[in-house]
Formats: C-alpha cells, sequence, structure tokens
C-alpha cells in the first residue's frame, strides 16, 4: 500500500484535502486509467484513495472535537527519510504522467517541463539526497526503453538535471547512467540537423510510435531515413520508439520484398 504521503500525491492533492476533495480526485483519476490493462495502476490508485480519505476524515474529526489542526504530512524534508521523499516524488510523476500522454500533450515539451518543474520545486526535493535518487530513478525509467511520453522526459530530463550540460553527471547510475549519457549526447546531434532533415527524422520516428504500421509505400520512403538514424544516434533512438516497432517495420518490409 502507498504511504500517506504519496496517497495525496497520487490523487494530485495536498495535505490539508478533506473528504470531499478526495473523492472528488479519485474520481478524475479513475476516468484516466484503463482498469482491464493497468490492473496494478488501478489497484495503487484504490488504496491510495483509501488511505487518503481516511486520513482526510480523521483529520475533521480531531478538529470537530478538539479544534486542532491536523498535522502537516512532511514536518521537516530536511530531515526526512530521502528514499521516502523520493517515493512522495516518484507518486507524483506518476499522477502528471496520466495527464501528460494525453493526446493534446503527448509532445508538448513545455507541459512536461512545468509539471516535472513543480516536482521538482516541491517539499520533498528540499532534501537533496532524495533529488539525487529521484533524479536516479528518472534515468532507470528512460533506459528500460520506451514508455507512451519518454520521447519527451528525455530532453525535458537532461535540461532540468542538466545531463545536456554535464552529461559526466549520469555516469554515478551505472550501466543505465551511461546508456543515458550516450543518449543525450547523440539528441544533440539529432538536434542540429537543419530543419527539413530534422523535420523529416522527426515525422518517421512519430510514425514509428503509432500502433498501426505505416503503408508499403510509406514504410519505402522510411526505412532508409530509420536506418540512418539507428546507425548515426543508435542509444538515442532506443529510448524515443519502441524496439518492437522497428523489428516489425523490417518484418513488413521483408514480407513485401518477398511476396513481389
Amino acid at each position: 500500500m502507498p504511504s500517506m504521503h504519496a496517497s495525496f500525491a497520487r490523487l494530485g492533492l495536498g495535505q490539508d484535502a478533506d473528504t470531499r476533495t478526495v473523492r472528488r480526485a479519485y474520481a478524475r483519476e479513475l476516468k484516466r486509467i484503463d482498469q482491464e490493462r493497468d490492473a496494478a495502476g488501478f489497484q495503487y490508485l484504490r488504496e491510495a484513495y483509501e488511505l487518503a480519505l481516511a486520513w482526510a476524515a480523521q483529520a475533521a474529526e480531531r478538529v470537530l472535537e478538539y479544534g486542532a489542526q491536523p498535522q502537516p504530512l512532511l514536518p521537516d524534508t530536511g530531515r526526512a527519510d530521502p528514499q521516502h521523499l523520493c517515493d512522495l516524488a516518484i507518486a507524483q510523476y506518476r499522477a502528471a504522467l496520466a495527464r501528460l500522454t494525453q493526446a493534446q500533450t503527448a509532445g508538448d515539451e513545455a507541459s512536461w517541463r512545468r509539471e516535472m518543474q513543480r516536482i521538482l520545486d516541491g517539499d520533498a526535493m528540499i532534501n537533496l539526497c532524495a533529488r539525487a535518487l529521484f533524479e536516479e530513478v528518472m534515468a532507470h525509467l528512460l533506459a528500460a526503453g520506451w514508455k507512451p511520453g519518454h520521447e519527451t522526459l528525455l530532453p525535458v530530463a537532461a535540461s532540468l538535471f542538466d545531463w545536456a550540460g554535464d552529461r559526466r553527471r549520469l555516469l554515478r547510475f551505472g550501466a543505465a547512467g551511461s546508456l543515458v549519457e550516450r543518449a543525450v549526447g547523440e539528441l544533440a546531434l539529432f538536434n542540429a540537423a537543419g530543419d527539413p532533415e530534422l523535420g523529416r527524422r522527426r515525422r518517421v520516428l512519430e510514425r514509428l510510435r503509432k500502433p498501426a504500421p505505416p503503408a508499403p509505400e510509406q514504410l519505402m520512403r522510411d526505412l532508409p531515413w530509420l536506418d540512418q538514424m539507428l546507425e548515426r544516434f543508435p542509444n538515442m533512438v532506443a529510448l524515443v520508439v519502441s524496439v518492437d516497432a522497428v523489428d516489425d517495420w523490417r518484418a513488413g518490409n521483408a514480407g513485401r520484398r518477398g511476396a513481389a
């Protein structure tokens, strides 16, 4: 079960939320979850709701009975357990992820930057050890392979954590950090291309992230660009598109040639 801190964060609420606000937040977040495909996510949300609701109810009872104000959930973030504070930031990130991966904001770097900056500016990240742990978690998330939104998380994290300015920071995080360090370097080269070439590269990668494969004619036009990117930016490509999608494109092209 999530901690009390993570429960309120998962619902996108502050520590002073009342029971009515908790119920509304739960209803909002519930609409963003596919309960059949993400059973674990639904279970986590339900547990967070029940815990936050119980806390809010108890806080209301204390105010009515004694006139006492509820104790703050994070009384001293500078001295709190760094792992616990990192878990809070991760919960906030997960809560934001559902919003950020919606169609209208999936590739909106400004929206991602605002959400990530809000987390980094929060009370939990005052603790420098917790901030370093959160940075490491973001590196490991990226290195674990593409998930929706990672194509935007990579440049935003590279900027906010100063990976772009000092890529050696990533080497503290072992093999995962080394992979992201190479990807960040390749991303800079990728973005250095002129507008027509850069636009074409981005469109090819965008099509790779779509569930449906391109038409045969489009596939023929895109594969040379994909091959070029895999040769020049292999680590970056591995973080911003699905490796399975790349394999499917190759298999589809081989099948087309065989049929011909």
